[in-house]
């Protein structure tokens, strides 16, 4: 199977300052590596190390300020570095997923979206091996790595 980039786009009521300040402070908290970064052209390349769930993924961040509003968005687009994969393990999605829910932490930003789907992960969503809560989407347990679907 090849490889597919997964990318996501999402908009804050937040000035491009604030919003890269933040995308860095998340990007240290998760040590994901940063490759390069441009702050006048609104570019992070960044790197992520393979482990146990994970091939690995080589990424973008691009942010934009919205003209004439206080508003900016960011666009994180993820690779595998891995070219061709057997399995699919959505960790491109997870990874984008887990940068903007602490880009969001330091914006200061409660996603309901986001309490909705951790109360309904710990309610019906565990895994049957070992209990622990797993999302909707995953198809491996990211705890002991069971098969889920």
């Amino acid at each position: 199977m090849v490889a597919k980039k997964k990318e996501e786009t999402r908009t804050y009521q937040k000035s491009f300052s604030e919003v890269f300040s933040a995308i860095t402070k998340a990007l240290e908290d998760l040590k994901i590596g940063v490759v390069s970064k441009n702050e006048k052209e609104g570019i992070i390349n960044i790197s992520t190390g393979f482990t146990i769930f994970s091939t690995g993924g080589e990424g973008c961040i691009e942010v934009k300020s919205i003209p004439d509003t206080n508003e900016t968005t960011v666009t994180i687009g993820m690779n595998p570095k891995m070219k061709k994969v057997l399995i699919d393990w959505g960790q491109s999605s997870r990874e984008i997923r887990q940068i903007f829910s602490k880009i969001e932490e330091h914006l200061g930003i409660i996603v309901a979206e986001a309490v909705e789907e951790k109360s309904e992960a710990s309610t019906s969503h565990t895994c049957p091996s070992c209990g622990k809560p797993v999302g909707v989407d995953d198809k491996f347990c990211q705890n002991c790595g069971a098969k889920l679907k």
